[in-house]
């Protein structure tokens, strides 16, 4: 049974106020580096360290929450980590205080995405998993896009230390929220992923029921983190590098401006993707993820062949297209492929530690192909270029797993 009411509203409020505590300061944090003239290799090594911090800490939060009971402080701990953190960035533009303050958001982001995936399964049960995941993901996107639109027009007519104004907004609203969760309401067996709808729970000493061994073991789980990996390693640094051609090569171009505008594209396109693919009945989520993979090498191609700020908006269009549905598909299948394990968060954590490698170094490869000459355009194309090869991968996990259904269950062996 699912829990109360409030409980779901209140996790749907605090998607959408974590919406933009989470990733600290993203995009506009490249931005206002590059507008500040920092060395172009300072911003792709402080933009990696955060995604670096990211990886290292995805399996340790993963594991941490699934046999944590203070899934709620855990939230509260991290949003605040994550806000001083970007306040940090924000007062010097000396290195490694500016790596430091990445290496931190990335850690306790990790720690949000972990306690946030919790919630879901604790509150929704497996049986509501799929409606709430993706009302989870349109609330966040809206959210996203709200933030957005405000730290944009703070930046450009107030300053960019006005961001973090917004952002301790949306942090006070994500406290609020946590805060309205009741604990009763937590099922934390469920939230391990031990309560499934289509597969009963295995006992505590099975030794397949868990542990990194398993999750190796486990080939479509293994094949579709290595496909996230490699679709986050095309995708991640597009945005930031959009806005930083705009700011190195346009004169009075507003790019911390068409940062939030480009924001609120990808944003506004995601809320009725994630809709769409939570309520599916005709389409199987895997389908979306498909889709997801393809459009990123015409998003990549977009962005090389046009340079005009306004070309943000198709490009920002595919992104809200493929991000949309590939951040309602993950968790989902995640789900489907350790089924009554108990180890939803931990192989949750383990998709999304290779997803964040990809994630970590794609800002780090992009900037440099894009060197002192300003390489954009090539840099585009081999984000792209990475994009393609997640696409046999995710097609081999899905081979993989329907041959495990044959044989009878889906396990983590």
């Amino acid at each position: 049974m699912a829990a109360a009411p409030t409980s779901l509203l209140a996790l749907t409020w605090l998607a959408f106020f974590m919406a933009d505590v989470r990733d600290g300061l993203g995009p506009f944090l490249a931005t206002y580096l590059q507008e500040s003239g920092v060395q172009q290799e300072l911003i792709g090594y402080t933009m990696t360290a955060g995604g670096l911090a990211a990886v290292a800490m995805t399996p340790l939060a993963g594991a941490w929450v699934d046999n944590s009971r203070a899934k709620r402080a855990l939230t509260v701990v991290a949003a605040l980590a994550v806000t001083a953190a970007s306040a940090v960035a924000f007062t010097t533009l000396a290195g490694p205080l500016l790596v430091a303050s990445q290496v931190v958001t990335g850690m306790a982001g990790a720690v949000l995405g972990a306690t946030m995936a919790a919630l879901t399964l604790g509150l929704a049960r497996a049986s509501g998993f799929k409606h709430q995941v993706g009302r989870n993901e349109a609330w966040s996107h809206a959210g996203n896009m709200l933030s957005a639109v405000c730290a944009g027009l703070a930046a450009h007519w107030l300053g960019a230390p006005w961001i973090l104004v917004v952002m301790a907004v949306m942090a006070a609203g994500m406290l609020v929220s946590v805060l309205a969760i009741r604990p009763a309401d937590i099922d934390h067996a469920a939230a391990r992923g031990d309560e499934s709808a289509d597969a009963p729970p295995r006992a505590a000493d099975d030794p397949d029921a868990g542990g990194v061994g398993a999750l190796l073991r486990n080939r479509p789980l293994l094949l579709f983190a290595l496909a996230c990996a490699l679709f986050h390693l095309g995708n991640a640094a597009m945005l930031p590098l959009l806005n930083q051609r705009l700011a190195a090569t346009v004169a009075d171009s507003a790019p911390l401006l068409w940062t939030g505008i480009a924001i609120v594209v990808a944003q506004a396109t995601m809320v009725p993707v994630a809709l769409w693919v939570s309520r599916s009945k005709r389409f199987d989520v895997a389908w979306f993820v498909y889709a997801a993979i393809l459009m990123l090498p015409l998003r990549g191609l977009l962005a090389y062949a046009f340079t005009s700020a306004w070309n943000n908006i198709p490009v920002q269009i595919l992104d809200g297209l493929a991000a949309g549905a590939l951040g309602v598909a993950t968790p989902l299948l995640v789900q489907r492929y350790t089924a009554g394990s108990g180890r939803f968060n931990t192989a949750l954590g383990f998709v999304m530690t290779l997803q964040g490698i990809g994630a970590a170094l794609s800002p780090g490869v992009a900037n440099v192909i894009v060197g002192r000459a300003l390489h954009f355009g090539p840099a585009f194309v081999c984000l792209a270029g990475a994009a393609v090869l997640a696409l046999p991968l995710f097609w081999w996990a899905e081979r993989s797993v329907k041959g495990c259904e044959v044989r009878g269950a889906v396990r983590m062996a």
